[in-house]
Formats: C-alpha cells, sequence, structure tokens
C-alpha cells in the first residue's frame, strides 16, 4: 500500500524512486530538503518503505549502497522483506493478521463489543460525498490536539484521503448511537490484498462504551473477503498494542534505517 503512487503522491510529494531492470525491484524515496542539503525522510502516516519486488540480501545492498553514498540524513523504515541488516537498523514492531490463519478476539475486547450493542451502538459506512468533511471536523481536532501533529501533516492526511478517494480505495465508517450522534471514526484504505488501519477516534473516551472495539472489529469482518491480511498501522505504545493484540493482531518486526552524517552545523540547525 505505502508504496503505491497515490499514497506517495500524497505524503511524500516530491518523491522519486529506485528502479531495478524492467520494475524487478522498486525502492521509492522520500526525499525532502533543507539548507541546500537533500535526505530522505519517512512520510507521515506510512509505516513502511524499503525494497519491494525480487529481493535478495544483494540487491538489498544494492540499494543500500546507493542511498548512503547519496544522502547524509536517512530516517526511513523498510518493510518486513527487507532482511537486510547494519549498525545503522534497529528493530521496530507493528500488528497485523493474514485473513488465512484464524484470529482471536480477547474477552476484553468481546465485552466491549458487547457493550457498545448493549447501548445501541451500530456501524454505518461514510459515503465519499461527506468522508472529508467529516474528517475534517471531527478527527483533524483529534490529530492537531491529541496526537500533536502539525496542521501541515494534516494537510497531507486530507489529500491522501482525497487521493484515495479518487483511487476507490478509501472505506470510512462511523459508529452511531441511537440518536444518530457519532461516537467513532476511522479510516482505512484497502486494495484488494492489504488493508490498512488508517487513522481513527472515538469521541465517547470518559464512557468507556467501547464504540472503537466495536468499529474496527466490524472492519475486519467486512474485508475479510476482500483482502488478505489485516494491518492496524502500528503499535509501539503499550496501550495501543493491548487494543490491537485485543483485536487479534499478531505482532510483527520490521527495520528503521536511521543514518546522520550531515555537518556539524547543519546537525546544529536540525535539532534547533
Amino acid at each position: 500500500m505505502f508504496a503505491q503512487s497515490f499514497y506517495l503522491n500524497a505524503t511524500s510529494p516530491n518523491w522519486d524512486a529506485l528502479i531495478l531492470n524492467d520494475y524487478e525491484t522498486v525502492f521509492p524515496l522520500p526525499i525532502k530538503s533543507k539548507f541546500g542539503f537533500t535526505y530522505l525522510s519517512q512520510p507521515p502516516f506510512t509505516s513502511q518503505l524499503g525494497a519491494f519486488g525480487k529481493l535478495n540480501l544483494d540487491i538489498e545492498f544494492l540499494f543500500y549502497n546507493y542511498i548512503i553514498s547519496h544522502y547524509k540524513l536517512i530516517d526511513l523504515e523498510l518493510n518486513i522483506s527487507n532482511k537486510i541488516t547494519s549498525k545503522f537498523i534497529s528493530p521496530k514492531i507493528t500488528f497485523v493478521f493474514d485473513y488465512k490463519n484464524t484470529y482471536i478476539i480477547n474477552q476484553n475486547t468481546k465485552r466491549n463489543i458487547s457493550k457498545s450493542t448493549t447501548l445501541g451502538f451500530n456501524v454505518q459506512m461514510v459515503n465519499y460525498n461527506e468522508c472529508l468533511n467529516l474528517s475534517q471536523k471531527l478527527l483533524n481536532p483529534f490529530l492537531i490536539n491529541e496526537i500533536k501533529l502539525l496542521p501541515s501533516t494534516v494537510s497531507l492526511f486530507d489529500q491522501l484521503l482525497k487521493n484515495a478517494i479518487s483511487n476507490q480505495t478509501l472505506y470510512t465508517f462511523k459508529v452511531i448511537d441511537d440518536k444518530q450522534n457519532i461516537k467513532a471514526l476511522a479510516h482505512f484504505i484497502c486494495n484488494g490484498k492489504h488493508v490498512l488501519y488508517l487513522k481513527g477516534t472515538n469521541f465517547d473516551k470518559p464512557d468507556n462504551s467501547g464504540s472503537m472495539h466495536l468499529l474496527i472489529f466490524h472492519a475486519i469482518k467486512f474485508f475479510e473477503n476482500k483482502s488478505d491480511f489485516f494491518d492496524f498501522g502500528g503499535g509501539s505504545k503499550q496501550g495501543l498494542a493491548n487494543f490491537y493484540k485485543g483485536l487479534g493482531g499478531e505482532l510483527m518486526n520490521y527495520s528503521f534505517l536511521q543514518i546522520n552524517t550531515l555537518p556539524g552545523f547543519i546537525n546544529f540547525f536540525k535539532s534547533s
């Protein structure tokens, strides 16, 4: 998902790519520039990039050697198929599950789902005509005020939603009560193989009503025959990890490549 052009066009507008032969392997380059230096920085809302396609260690080192010789600053998350190791690579975790396998919902999650259904909550899909306005009204304040994303980053998120709508890969769900009040909202992107939980939140946190458990579980069932695997898109924070595990998510390790060989004065400005 993360390497598709509609996704990169939104999250990393100046991206480029390294291509091996006739697109046998592709390595997206999320390029940024500052003080006359170009560097590679992991785009927001994107958990895995690196090399895609035909892969072996020789091919991976071909890309690796190129980027470290051309960029002084690199912050890149490499997808799970990338097996390269170096002193500059550290592990990261996310949660996913493969629909071919049995996923198990734990008892706490079941209780929360039962609580929300007892309260009369139900899940509805939001149509394309209203999902962007609804997201900007309800979800964007959460991203800015609670997640502490910059308004410029949230603008990229809006553009990603627009691109996904144009690509017909966006799915938005809301949880409503019996008075049509919205209790939770979340976006998913699905390309027929990979379904990604993009962003979402509930608006009834003090009530602990289980609305987000209900929404995510509904999405999991909805995509069951539409995708090969479900990607929770993160999980490094313990609270999120417990939430995703409760919904059947299995821990998956991938890699984070971080190199900084910028001159000292550029490092000074970068940290200021």
